[in-house]
């Protein structure tokens, strides 16, 4: 064993994998048991620092990835991943050879793409890359609360539904001006009034130009504003 290997084999947490399925051409539903109490403060909205590449270690940039927790069930210690191969890299070619059984080892969970617990709106915006994130979000802002979102992609067939559906968010098919487009849907169905949190992940340019549409269109204050650039181009893997 390298002695990578073995730092990670020691310092870091594990988790057995108890179910694949590719949910759509894009994407893949994974659930790990967890071993041990990692999660024990675990916030939704949180995310792992996934070892994908112990087996083969080619490089460090192809070691690790960050995926997002679509779910957690805290009495039964397991948690659900939605993991996206759009980039065909190290993580796709990681989790089309998963399979149950297989231990993985991660860091975390860890993270402040989380909600806002004092706002009373919350409005959600993405990719197809950050719908798992946004729906754990959107799970837990509260029955009193009111919520709603849009996501994007090139296709509706990379589209999925939630683990325990609430409520939905709109769709939109991927445009060389899906910012336009998304600001289009926004000015229609107006901003709710008061106390208003937005969400905004995905591509690193979508969410500087959302980022900065809220701020400088409807004064929205930094506190207001939560982003998560989950991926950007010629980059690897997310963040």
């Amino acid at each position: 064993m390298s002695i990578i290997k073995t730092i990670i084999n020691k310092t870091c947490h594990s988790a057995v994998v108890i179910h694949k399925e590719q949910i759509t051409p894009s994407t893949y539903h994974v659930r790990i048991k967890i071993n041990g109490n990692s999660f024990k403060n675990y916030i939704p909205g949180q995310q792992l620092r996934i070892f994908v590449g112990i087996e083969n270690i080619i490089s460090l940039n192809d070691l690790v990835r960050t995926y997002s927790i679509w779910n957690y069930d805290e009495f039964r210690n397991e948690a659900d991943l939605a993991i996206c191969t759009f980039s065909n890299g190290q993580g796709a070619k990681w989790v089309k050879n998963l399979e149950p059984g297989n231990i993985i080892y991660f860091r975390g969970p860890e993270g402040k793409f989380t909600i806002n617990p004092d706002a009373d709106n919350h409005l959600f915006f993405g990719d197809i890359s950050s719908l798992a994130h946004l729906y754990e979000l959107n799970r837990h802002t509260g029955l009193s609360k009111t919520a709603s979102g849009i996501v994007y992609s090139s296709s509706k067939t990379h589209y999925f539904d939630d683990i325990y559906p609430k409520r939905n968010f709109g769709f939109i098919t991927a445009s060389d001006n899906i910012t336009d487009d998304i600001i289009a849907e926004i000015t229609w169905n107006g901003i709710p009034k008061g106390n208003t949190t937005v969400y905004i992940a995905g591509e690193t340019a979508f969410c500087v130009t959302l980022h900065n549409y809220f701020k400088k269109e409807h004064n929205f204050s930094a506190k207001q504003i939560k982003t998560k650039p989950f991926w950007h181009p010629d980059k690897k893997g997310l963040e």
